[in-house]
């Protein structure tokens, strides 16, 4: 019985690349485990060094995708921190603590929803 995952069940050569000379344009039709397939175009010396360089870049960007999210908890994390620290200290009007960290917080939720609205 064959393993379940994904699988390249069709791999065509379009043509020779356009900007590197030597490699080659191939359209690779790929199944995934829920049994949908879609095409996507990879280029290499060869067939095989074509589909290597695929699955080499979508390695590249699962790490690229959990590396992005470390960050943003770091920031989180310190701007909670100096919350609580900032409001040992002052006594009288801790707003304007608040709502420095609340902006800080704030800006990082954007830049995070802008950065994977762009990867889409």
């Amino acid at each position: 019985m064959p393993k379940n995952r994904r699988r390249a069940i069709h791999c065509e050569l379009l043509e020779p690349s356009k900007t590197s000379p030597g490699y080659y344009k191939y359209q690779i039709k790929i199944r995934e485990l829920d049994g949908s397939e879609h095409v996507v175009p990879a280029y290499g010396k060869d067939m095989q060094d074509a589909i290597e360089r695929l699955l080499w870049n979508e390695r590249v960007e699962t790490v690229m995708e959990k590396k992005a999210t470390v960050p943003i908890i770091v920031i989180l994390g310190l701007a909670i921190v100096f919350l609580f620290g900032a409001l040992s200290f002052v006594k009288d009007k801790p707003i304007f603590i608040l709502i420095g960290i609340l902006i800080i917080i704030l800006i990082a939720v954007i830049i995070n929803r802008i950065d994977s609205y762009l990867k889409k």
